[in-house]
This record gives C-alpha cells, structure tokens and sequence, in this order.
C-alpha cells in the first residue's frame, strides 16, 4: 500500500502553486499549523525531507517535486473519474418492462410516454408483447416489471394500482341476425362459436366475469391468439367474441363487425397495474405503475 494518503497529495500540489505556505493552508482550508503536521507526517511516512526551507522561503526537494509530478496525474485522473462517473449518474436509464392482456388497449401509453419525459426522464418503458396471452405468469417470474390486468392480482405478493374502467362489448359479423340490436345477453353468446385470443384463466378474463356467473360456458372455443387474428375471424362470419371497446376501437374503421352492449346499461371491467409487494417504493416499476395511475385518474 502506498505511504502516501490522497490529502498528502492535495498538499504537495497546494504547496507548489501557493506563494507562501499560509496560503497554501487557506488553499486546503486548514491552519498553517494543521499543514506543518500533515508535511511532517508525510515526511516521517517516507523518511525523507519533501520541504526545503532557506531563509523565509521554503521549495521542494527533489523528492517533493517527483512526489508532485504523480500527485498532479492522480488528482487530474480522479477529477476526470468522478466527472465520468457524474456524468453516467445523469445519463443513466432504467428499463421498466411492462406486459399488458390481450384484452388491454393501449390508447394510454403515449400519454404515459410523454408523463414520464416530463417528469422521469431516466425512465424508459419497454412493453413487452409476448407475454399478453398470460402476463400474471411473466409478471411472477419476473419477465416483466408490470402487468397490465382487468382485474385486482389474489396474490398476496402483489400489488395492484386502479387505473381506468373500460366496457366489455361483444363483436358479431355485420350479417348476424342480432347485428342490429342495442345489447345481448350472454346466455346468447353462449349458443355461438366463440372466438378467443386466450384460454387462459386470467383474472377479470370474460370467461371468469360473464360466463361463469351467468352458469353458461361457449358450445365451442376457437383459440386465434391475437386480438387482430380473432377479428379477422369475427368478421369472416366464423364466430362472435367478447373484447374490451378500447380494444376494440382501432378495427371498426375496417367495417364488418358490430358491436353490442351485454346489458342496458353495459358491462364494466376495470383495469389495474400490477407490481411486486416487496419492491420499495421508490422503485422504477412502481413510479411507472404511479405515473400511470395518476394519468388515468
């Protein structure tokens, strides 16, 4: 290990640039007498003499001058160092994945995009498409940092933000019979071929809020496992679905589909984020989650 300590250094630069040893001392905010000990001590570690005094002047030995010349390329390395290491501090980004339900819409993110320069410019989102068709899962096994789910998460684990409600609304083929009317009953989608981008459980899922309260379950499924593949299918004439409007609004201008309220008066879900419990509360993905939340309310 060196003899030297780094404030040993700060000394034999201040010394060599101050006109007198007083100012030396003010330069390192340090008494003249707090300056003489450390000199001292420098000099006592190495057993040599750093400082040569003659008269009222006082210079360097040559020891103290080839000391100097290291002293100088340390400090200006670690001044260039930290300045480095500043400047990565700031420029640093942190990554929040977040994965959503097929049956989520994303007419919400640019505004959580431009929520997040505005206010956590560090933060970037990365969503995560390939973990739609069951993002509780990726969000357990910590492929992603937020779900996106219709529903409250049953795991103790997990934390769940409310966001925004959306309407759950079925899709039939413009030529249905029951094109035209203003609301259908699940009882009645039920007699229909049922198209589904997933047959997953997931929480807040149709099957789960509709079928299985009304006692009914879809005479036959057809898995199509993107929501642009199961409205393809729809407007084929080969089945019916149930999908959230928001979800649904960006295929309409298409034409050849109708879509229908499940009751007078609608049938709501609403969406949640959701995030680990045991992540603090400064973390990224729950002021992801947060920022999102608040955008929504």
């Amino acid at each position: 290990m060196p003899a030297l300590e780094f404030r040993h250094l700060l000394m034999l630069e201040a010394i060599a640039a101050a006109p007198t040893l007083a100012e030396a001392a003010h330069r390192l905010n340090i008494t003249p007498s707090a300056l003489t000990h450390r000199l001292q001590e420098a000099e006592r570690r190495l057993a040599c003499v750093l400082l040569v005094r003659t008269g009222r002047r006082a210079e360097l030995s040559d020891a103290g001058h080839r000391l100097l010349q290291a002293a100088r390329v340390c400090i200006r390395e670690l001044e260039s160092a930290e300045a480095d290491a500043t400047t990565a501090r700031r420029e640093a980004r942190e990554t929040v994945r977040l994965g959503a339900s097929t049956l989520c819409g994303y007419e919400w993110l640019p505004g959580l995009l431009a929520r997040l320069q505005a206010t956590r410019p560090g933060l970037e989102v990365e969503v995560v498409m390939d973990v739609s068709l069951d993002p509780l899962k990726a969000l357990r096994e910590r492929r992603i940092d937020i779900a996106v789910l219709p529903a409250r998460a049953r795991d103790r684990g997990l934390a769940s933000l409310r966001l925004f409600q959306d309407e759950m609304v079925a899709l039939l083929p413009s030529a249905h019979p029951k094109s035209a009317e203003r609301f259908i009953d699940i009882r009645q989608l039920a007699e229909e071929v049922y198209v589904a981008d997933v047959t997953v459980p997931e929480p807040g899922r149709e099957f789960e809020r509709l079928f299985e309260p009304a006692g009914v379950r879809p005479a036959r499924v057809v898995r199509a496992g993107h929501m642009a593949a199961v409205v393809g299918l729809v407007r084929a004439g080969l089945g019916v679905t149930l999908c959230a409007r928001t979800s649904a609004a960006p295929f309409l201008a298409a034409g050849g589909i109708a879509i229908l309220r499940l009751a007078p008066h609608g049938q709501f879900l609403t969406w949640h984020a959701v995030v680990h419990r045991t992540r603090l509360r400064n973390a990224p993905e729950r002021v992801v989650a947060e920022e999102l939340a608040g955008l929504s309310g």
